[in-house]
């Protein structure tokens, strides 16, 4: 804003400097009050457009534009009406503003004609019909026109660019919002079967169960409610979207897929310290869409879970018995392990999902361990 002022005084300093040149060294009552109207309408159409962040743009583009055209045909009265610097800058910031504005190609076109028609006016009505003002005044119009055509293909590309990332934003919420719930829902069913089976004979077994369950639903409850917040757009305290999650967090994943790990055995051998950002957190969810596939599809297998860093990259590796010959085994469909097949490949990694020995499922992905230099 400094520098529009600065610019504004240079201009209104310059055709001050310019009227008093050519108004003569013994200027007439008419003479002077073309000059004060001239002055009085560079002066306006220049606050006008200094507005142009707090009016709305079309506001802006029909004063501006209006006040240029009645001062042309007023010129026709008086003659000492002259164009200003000023008042032709105010023209050329209405036009790149109207031009960038209008949502449709229509309206910006419309402001583009309009912008002409009061450049030539100004021309024709107050200079004359000389043919190089008419041209210089052409000239001046395109270049308006061109600087309001790129802001408007800039405005375009960056309101694409927002939208992009705002269903990038709700996809991976989307992704996020499955998986807590396929998880914990999956878990519950198979706590519920458990309760259910063990009821009669062993009440102690049935309460760890029913436990489990509340856990699991109180936690799959938070985490929805904190990514539908996220959603729409309450989650006012800079958190993220998504609960942060990291390798620390994978015993806690295990205890909650197998209480008391009698089918599944976990090897942990690399922590979260040294790893580039969203590599534990993509470990973590690789791990819980392969738990939760396995409850889905082998409920009962023996599970091993594997996560070392032998070099440069994570290794991850979940393996589970438990899958029948003309099984397919758990599809990387939906959300699930194609979203993760994708974070991977951002990440500059790897994920395969197949079967192993005969009976066998594994999941096995490599990470990138070490920061790019």
């Amino acid at each position: 804003m400094t520098g529009e002022l600065l610019l504004l005084a240079l201009l209104l300093a310059v055709d001050f400097e310019l009227g008093t040149r050519f108004m003569g060294p013994d200027p007439g009552a008419e003479e002077i009050a073309g000059a004060l109207a001239t002055a009085l309408v560079a002066v306006i159409g220049a606050v006008l457009a200094l507005l142009r962040r707090v009016l709305p743009p079309r506001v802006v583009v029909a004063s501006v534009l209006g006040l240029s055209l009645l001062a042309s045909v007023l010129a026709v009265v008086s003659d000492h009406l002259a164009p200003s610097l000023t008042e032709t800058a105010a023209v050329l910031v209405a036009a790149v503003v109207g031009i960038r504005s209008e949502p449709a190609l229509r309206g910006g076109v419309l402001v583009g004609a309009a912008a002409l028609l009061t450049v030539l006016a100004a021309v024709l009505l107050r200079l004359g019909a000389e043919v190089s003002a008419v041209l210089l005044g052409v000239l001046v119009w395109g270049c308006a026109v061109a600087a309001g055509t790129a802001a408007r293909h800039v405005r375009g590309r960056q309101a694409s660019a927002v939208e992009e990332a705002r269903r990038a934003e709700r996809q991976e919420l989307a992704r996020e919002l499955h998986d807590v719930v396929a998880h914990q829902v999956s878990g519950i069913v198979v706590q519920a079967q458990a309760a259910i089976a063990v009821a009669g004979k062993d009440p102690g077994r049935a309460a760890e169960a029913l436990s489990s369950i509340e856990a699991a639903g109180s936690e799959a409850l938070a985490g929805m409610r904190r990514m539908v917040g996220a959603i729409r757009d309450e989650s006012g305290d800079g958190s993220p979207l998504t609960v942060p999650y990291g390798l620390a967090d994978i015993p806690a994943l295990v205890d909650r897929f197998d209480p008391g790990r009698e089918r599944t055995a976990l090897a942990l051998e690399a922590g979260d310290a040294s790893l580039p950002p969203g590599i534990g957190e993509s470990a973590y969810r690789i791990v819980r869409e392969a738990l939760t596939n396995v409850r889905r599809h082998a409920p009962g297998a023996r599970t091993r879970v594997s996560v070392r860093r032998p070099g440069t990259d994570l290794l991850l590796e979940i393996c589970n018995d438990g899958v029948h010959k003309r099984a397919v085994g758990p599809r990387p469909t939906g959300y699930g392990l194609t979203g993760m097949a994708e974070r991977v490949a951002l990440l500059g990694g790897t994920l395969q999902a197949g079967p192993d020995t005969p009976g066998t499922w594994c999941v096995r992905a490599s990470l990138p361990a070490e920061a790019a230099r």
